[in-house]
């Protein structure tokens, strides 16, 4: 008797385990895949009608001076992001509380260079990239904290990620000034 409850208690231990494992199981994607995830449902032009309140930053004296001191949240308004080219603040991103799923980004005099929108707050996570003029520069797709998969506006795989390694290189990156844009009549 003791030998048939010790192999239920087993059988029932190992159930458990393995409910426990499938539902943990995440969905493995690949390029192919990550980029029909990716590109679902995707916004290729948002209306410069919802954007155009944020093409000037209002606060960039008080956003600039707050980054120069390190402080990077502003009154439970906004949260700020610093990119330095050689130790000198190159651009900026701002983060506004209240609606969290567009970031801004800002060259020092304060004009917006592009706007990612965030969807879905969990994983898996796409941005959406779009220049100032609302057209659409680029997609990533996080599978989760360690992967990413970034395509250009296209679908062009741009990279693949998988922590602080670039797991897939393109034979050729195109180097993208995000300062430029995408207006035709400015051609380098």
């Amino acid at each position: 008797m003791k030998k048939i409850l010790f192999i239920i208690f087993v059988l029932i231990i190992n159930f458990s385990f393995a409910e426990e494992e499938t539902i943990k199981a995440q969905v493995k994607y690949n390029e192919a895949t990550a980029r029909v995830e990716a590109f679902k449902d995707v916004e290729r032009k948002i209306n410069k009608d919802f954007y155009r309140s944020y093409l000037k930053d209002i606060n960039r004296k008080e956003n600039i001076e707050s980054i120069k001191n390190s402080i990077f949240e502003i009154e439970n308004e906004r949260l700020l992001e610093p990119f330095y080219i050689k130790s000198t603040l190159a651009t900026y991103s701002v983060t506004y509380l209240d609606n969290i799923e567009y970031t801004f980004y800002y060259n020092i005099l304060g004009s917006l260079i592009k706007f990612d929108k965030t969807i879905n707050d969990s994983y898996p996570i796409k941005t959406y990239g779009y220049s100032r003029y609302g057209n659409l520069i680029s997609v990533t797709f996080s599978v989760d904290g360690d992967e990413q998969f970034i395509y250009n506006e296209t679908g062009k795989l741009v990279a693949h990620w998988i922590g602080d390694n670039m797991v897939k290189k393109p034979l050729a990156l195109k180097f993208i000034d995000i300062t430029r844009g995408d207006n035709p009549k400015n051609t380098k």
